[in-house]
């Protein structure tokens, strides 16, 4: 269960990686020219919104994210560990099979030396709900493979497949709705 509070939330901009459809999980693997441009148009799609704080994956392609994004809102940038992405195990570095993977790592295939996607979820679940029970609006710039059991107990239909560096709001549910919402900025 995550608190029921609006947040903001960035998956990193591209990496050669994302292009080249390897599993990045834990490794730290920087933005490409293209992440790093993403980054900065997001920083604009940001600036005037009512941030108070941002929160970030420690992976350069989120701190970076965060950083290019802090140069409009001027706030406090608190790494947290729990918001890294996935350690996909012997999968990190090989590319992505044909059909996916993820549906099988959701329902208990999990990869050598690989996190649960259960343990991932409870992982991700207990990082969120410790920025959301702080006061003010945050924003939370971490992965794709992050955002993929959010949007799964939100049922918010996303999946992994955030776009890089495109900022979205995210509200719970209301006025007899059973749903959170997702809005793009």
């Amino acid at each position: 269960m995550i608190i029921h509070k609006p947040f903001y939330y960035i998956r990193h901009g591209q990496t050669d990686w994302n292009v080249e459809g390897r599993f990045q999980g834990s490794m730290d693997i920087p933005l490409n020219e293209t992440g790093l441009a993403q980054a900065h148009s997001a920083k604009t799609l940001l600036a005037n919104l009512p941030i108070t704080h941002i929160y970030s994956s420690p992976l350069k392609r989120a701190r970076v994210t965060a950083d290019i994004a802090n140069e409009a809102l001027g706030l406090g940038i608190t790494d947290i560990r729990d918001l890294m992405e996935v350690n996909f195990g012997v999968m990190e570095g090989k590319l992505r099979p044909p059909g996916g993977f993820s549906g099988d790592w959701q329902t208990g295939t999990t990869p050598d030396k690989a996190e649960t996607y259960i343990n991932f979820t409870s992982r991700v679940f207990t990082a969120i709900n410790s920025i959301l029970e702080q006061d003010g609006t945050p924003l939370i710039v971490a992965h794709g493979g992050v955002f993929m059991p959010v949007d799964e107990h939100m049922q918010l239909g996303v999946g992994a497949h955030l776009p890089n560096a495109r900022p979205v709001h995210l509200s719970p549910p209301a006025n007899g709705h059973d749903r959170w919402t997702l809005a793009e900025i």
